[in-house]
């Protein structure tokens, strides 16, 4: 049986704080920002910008704050790059490896036939997301599922954005020896005084790679910092600068990959070049490191938007493109405006509605499905005891309240085995349990309605594919 693990968020010594003037900016620019965000309807949850290392503003929606976890999705992918660095630096591993070499073992045990393609690709492929496969699959198990995806073109010749491609990189240092999540703690974040992060795993054990990693605002600060520094930090190179010049500028054409300015200007390996000289990592639903050397900043975001690069154009048009390289005179009433501002920041959260109706008992005791996802439900006084999807959670009548439940994966044969944070409230609506579960680290936000005669509909408000409104 799996353990479960207890993380506690520390990101080490806080980066330095300054005035937005300090670096160059007005604090207007930075309401600006935040007004552009709420009017294009981006739900930020966090940002940090930063300035040679120095943070001059920085934003954390309620209930997120600076030591919340949260999974970051594809940003994942540039750690992932980073530690690959590494163990080349080491002598781990060569980029120019060949797959099929790595994973001998898995290809004779499936039976696998290697064909030309194939036996030409390499980690440097990957990275580069050019494997030559015409889409992304993912199966039982993820390596053999790789190795017998048929390819279009040779490696190497086409862009083609592929998360598997950044799993077998984790899985090629797995096969070495190397746990991609203590390898990048013992190299990357113990010298930086951070701990607590965590990554998804395969069935295998394996770190998902391409996504799954929980950080915390001020670590994806930090690692922008250190890029800004070529891999420097307090001294020590934690990163080859060698293989930081080749993974954050452009290694291969993507302009036929999208319409988007800023996902057509060049991909590294696992970075994304942006058309102002900025390069950044990202993830699905707006998680941002973007760097711009030529003004040594570094904007970090964690959010839930359904168009990133609204997102940048806001960060860019009214903060970035308009920062000065000397400081601006001292404008303590703007700062204090800002600062307001800042404080009040919240995400728009739905509590549950409540009529003061009685308990409806005769919904409780019961097995719920819908889709792959169970429910049960068991009162305890006028709490519920509610065991959704094999975690247990204590659910209290009335607004939102802060819990501890088990962490899941939510993907194709991913498992974890933490304890993690979540919101709960549950009220009554016309004899209907109405239910509240928001499971703030892997942004999940579940309404689910249990109506009297039993029917069960629930939807989650982080599903972009199928947007429906915080209220009724």
């Amino acid at each position: 049986m799996q353990a479960i693990r207890s993380f506690v968020p520390d990101f080490g010594t806080p980066l330095p704080r300054i005035r937005p003037e300090e670096a160059g900016v007005e604090a207007k620019w930075i309401e600006e920002m935040v007004d552009g965000f709420a009017a294009k309807g981006l739900r930020i949850h966090s940002f940090l910008l930063v300035k040679e290392g120095k943070v001059y503003a920085e934003g954390y929606y309620a209930p997120y704050g600076p030591k919340q976890f949260q999974t970051v999705y594809s940003l994942s992918k540039s750690f992932t790059s980073a530690a690959m660095g590494i163990a080349q630096g080491e002598g781990i591993l060569n980029l120019d490896e060949k797959l099929v070499d790595i994973f001998a073992d898995e290809v004779k045990a499936a039976g696998i036939e290697p064909s030309e393609k194939m036996r030409a690709l390499t980690l440097r492929n990957c990275l580069r997301m050019s494997t030559g496969q015409a889409e992304e699959k993912r199966g039982v198990d993820f390596i053999t599922t790789f190795l017998c995806n048929e390819q279009k073109e040779m490696p190497g010749e086409v862009f083609r954005y592929n998360t598997m491609a950044t799993y077998m990189c984790s899985a090629a240092l797995w096969k070495k020896g190397v746990d991609l999540e203590k390898y990048l703690q013992e190299k990357l974040f113990d010298p930086m005084g951070i701990h607590g992060l965590h990554w998804l795993r395969c069935s295998r054990g394996i770190c998902t790679g391409g996504y799954g990693l929980s950080l915390l605002p001020e670590v994806i600060a930090k690692f922008g910092t250190l890029l800004l520094q070529d891999g420097q930090w307090e001294g020590k190179q934690l990163i080859p600068k060698e293989y930081l010049d080749l993974a954050t500028t452009k290694q291969i054409d993507n302009a036929a990959s999208s319409d988007n300015k800023d996902w057509k200007a060049g991909y590294g390996y696992q970075f994304w070049m942006c058309q102002n000289g900025s390069f950044r990592g990202d993830g699905m639903y707006g998680q941002l490191c973007v760097v711009n050397r030529q003004k040594k900043a570094v904007a970090a975001v964690t959010a839930f938007v359904d168009d990133i690069q609204a997102e940048l154009d806001v960060y860019f048009d009214n903060v970035l493109s308009r920062m000065q390289p000397a400081p601006l005179p001292k404008d303590e009433a703007a700062d204090q405006c800002l600062l307001a501002k800042l404080a009040a920041l919240k995400a728009p959260v739905e509590q549950p509605f409540d009529d003061g109706g009685a308990l409806p008992l005769g919904l409780l005791d019961k097995e719920y499905h819908q889709g792959a996802h169970s429910l049960r439900l068991r009162a305890d006084g006028q709490a519920l005891l509610a065991t959704l999807d094999g975690r247990e959670l204590r659910v209290e009548r009335g607004p939102l309240q802060e819990t501890q439940c088990l962490a899941t994966g939510g993907l194709l044969n991913v498992v974890s085995g933490w304890k993690t944070n979540a919101y709960t409230g549950y009220g009554v609506r016309d004899g209907a349990l109405v239910l509240r579960l928001l499971f703030i680290e892997e942004m999940t936000d579940l309404r689910i309605v249990i109506h009297p005669d039993g029917r069960l509909e629930s939807y989650n408000v982080y599903d972009i594919n199928n947007p429906k409104p915080l209220a009724d």
